[in-house]
Formats: C-alpha cells, structure tokens, sequence
C-alpha cells in the first residue's frame, strides 16, 4: 500500500524564484531532481516551510556558505496556497519502503536520471496523485513537493516578496549557517 498525504485546501506552499517571473511556475526541463525524464509533464517545486524553500534554494552547493547580492537581487519569496486539496506520494519515511525505495531517490547528487525516472514511474502508476512529498538533499527534515502540471489551476498567489535583504531572510540564513557575501 503506497503512502499518500493529502495537502488540505487552504494550505501554505513555500518557493523562492526568479524575481519578475511568476511564481507559480511549472518546469519542463530536465533541470530538476524530480521533472520529467523526457518533458511530457511539467512539475513546481514548493515546500511546507520558507526555511525548506531556502535550503531547497540557496543550499545547493554544499559548503558554499555565503550568498552573492546579486543572487539574493535576483530571487523573490513567494507563499502559494492549494485552493483545493492536494495529495502526494510519499517518497520519504515510511513511504520509501512501501514503494520499494531507498532515500538516495532524492538524495543523490547529479545526474537527475534516477529520480527522474521514479517521478514519471510514480505519476503513471498514480496518476490521480497532484505530486510526490520527499525531503530535500540539503536538509532532510522540512517537506517538499513535487508538484504536477496537472494541478496547476489549484495553486494561487498569496503574498510574494521581492527584497530578500531583510532581517527574516537573515535569520532563516543564519539558522542554516548561510549568510549574505560582504561588498566587494
């Protein structure tokens, strides 16, 4: 029996992206961990939390602790809201056995192909599921989505902030033990 976690209507998604752009914003390519192996689907990436967006985010290259100003210039902050529920595969915990998979599904590094193709497996096999809960590389313990094209409609804007140099995306950077590149 798969795992399956509903997203109530109502809730929070968390993402930071490319300022001036839309936030609600499904990929094609074959960029992300979780997209399509060979674009047929588009997928968004959220989280449940801001602190998992920031480390699905800015925490990317392991070690690289600072964050260049115009990096931080040239993303924004956006809560999305599910207007209807939502409901993942779990592909984490209890989920990752039931499925018959390990954690290095969505933690090993590049390439994409292994958990490209769990994603297009997952969606076939479910294709009623808006998307796939797992748990980032680069912090394991707030949740992710990834979410489907198909759901698109059902996700709306709630609040979307453009400045990041602010005292929260500090804290959020000093917590993860990132902080912001000093003037050159």
């Amino acid at each position: 029996m798969t795992s399956v976690v509903v997203l109530p209507a109502g809730h929070s998604l968390h993402r930071f992206h490319a300022a001036g752009f839309d936030p609600v914003y499904f990929d094609r390519s074959r960029s992300g961990r979780l997209n399509a192996p060979d674009g047929t689907y588009d997928v968004m990436y959220t989280t449940m939390t801001v602190r998992g967006a920031f480390a699905d985010t800015f925490l990317r290259h392991p070690g690289v602790n600072l964050i260049d100003d115009d990096r931080l210039r040239n993303r924004a902050c956006a809560r999305l809201e599910a207007r209807s529920e939502l409901h993942l595969v779990k592909l984490c915990g209890e989920g990752l056995g039931r499925l018959g998979a390990t954690a290095e599904v969505t933690h090993g590094g590049l390439p994409y192909d292994l958990p490209q193709e769990w994603s297009k497996a997952l969606r076939a096999a479910f294709p009623r599921m808006d998307g796939i809960l797992y748990t980032a590389r680069h912090d394991d313990e707030p949740q992710c989505h990834a979410l489907f094209d198909h759901c698109s409609r059902r996700i709306v804007l709630r609040e979307r902030i453009e400045n990041l140099d602010e005292d929260w995306f500090r804290n959020i950077a000093e917590v993860s033990s990132v902080g912001k590149a000093p003037p050159a």
